[in-house]
């Protein structure tokens, strides 16, 4: 195991470094320059636009050949030093050290909502199969699948901030991260961000329980005279986690790179994804290239606890 998981390592560090390295090459490729966004101040205060561009882009090595200035950054990198951010005149390391705690509460939160009341409902409406309890979960998997979050998001600012007046149209950032009026906050896009993957994880888990409750050692152990409550908890569910985890962990996966950040942006929490946002539009090289590799090392943990998680849960697994 201790040999899998340092190969498992060494690749994961070998296809960050290729994001990386594509992300790096391909925003160096475009037509638009960090600079760029200097230019209309420079040229409405009357100064000279190109010798002013030369001498911001030499300041920070940006008339460098790509190469040059890729090495130079991969020393850099190997040193601790993340770069430059241009559009919010600060380190990349300070900006993501400010940031990373919003996102990282929303994903857990909604996880944790997600996973909660979407194994437990997907339970309930295996056990209550063809009842009015199944029918009304499954069509509310359905359209919890089929809603687009940042829809989902856009609808729950419109009826409980605007109409309703319950929330605060933005997110306030003067709240202590783990006060009681920041998490009441952070209630709207917990649900805009879990719905779908409660949905998910609802449908799933119905799925893998029913499969369970028609094998035969379930009808061995009721033979047996066990409870209800001691087959469906300790042997029911046991053998439907294992297909429930791969799922969980690869929409974790997905949440990290996709939903939160456009949750993020759409209730305007200064997370990574909305920190993101910003470098894109702003040529933000430095800040594009760090939060890519940061996702992109978080996917790869997630899918290593996987594999790990999968020999805990099933002793037959072994990885050589």
């Amino acid at each position: 195991m201790r040999s899998y998981i340092i190969k498992r390592l060494i690749y994961s560090v070998i296809i960050a470094w290729g994001i990386m390295t594509i992300t790096f090459i391909l925003l160096r490729l475009g037509p638009t320059s960090p600079v760029d966004r200097y230019i209309l101040n420079i040229a409405a205060r009357g100064e000279n636009v190109e010798s002013v561009k030369q001498a911001i882009e030499a300041r920070y090595g940006l008339d460098k050949p790509i190469l040059e200035q890729y090495l130079t950054y991969m020393g850099n990198l190997l040193q601790g030093n993340w770069g430059w951010s241009f559009s919010t005149s600060q380190s990349v390391a300070d900006l993501i050290a400010t940031h990373w705690i919003y996102s990282f509460q929303l994903i857990l939160l909604a996880t944790i909502f997600a996973i909660v009341l979407g194994v437990g409902l997907g339970m309930l409406a295996a056990v209550k199969q063809n009842t009015k309890v199944d029918y009304a979960a499954s069509i509310f998997s359905f359209i919890g699948i089929s809603i687009p979050g940042f829809w989902l998001g856009l609808m729950l600012i419109m009826v409980f901030a605007v109409y309703l007046g319950w929330f605060k149209t933005y997110y306030d950032t003067n709240y202590p991260i783990w006060s009681l009026q920041n998490l009441k906050q952070l209630l709207l896009p917990v649900l805009a961000l879990g719905i779908g993957e409660l949905a998910g994880y609802l449908r799933y888990t119905r799925s893998a329980m029913l499969d369970n409750l028609r094998k035969d050692f379930v009808t061995t152990a009721r033979a047996k005279g066990l409870p209800e409550k001691t087959v469906i908890g300790k042997h029911v569910l046991r053998n439907a986690v294992l297909p429930l985890v791969t799922i969980i962990m690869f929409d974790l996966g997905s949440v990290v790179f996709g939903g939160a950040y456009l949750t993020e942006i759409v209730f305007g929490i200064p997370g990574l994804g909305q920190v993101s946002f910003n470098a894109i539009f702003a040529n933000d090289y430095a800040v594009v290239v760090a939060v890519t590799l940061i996702g992109t090392f978080l996917v790869l943990f997630i899918n290593l606890a996987t594999d790990l998680i999968y020999t805990y849960l099933d002793p037959r697994i072994r990885y050589d």
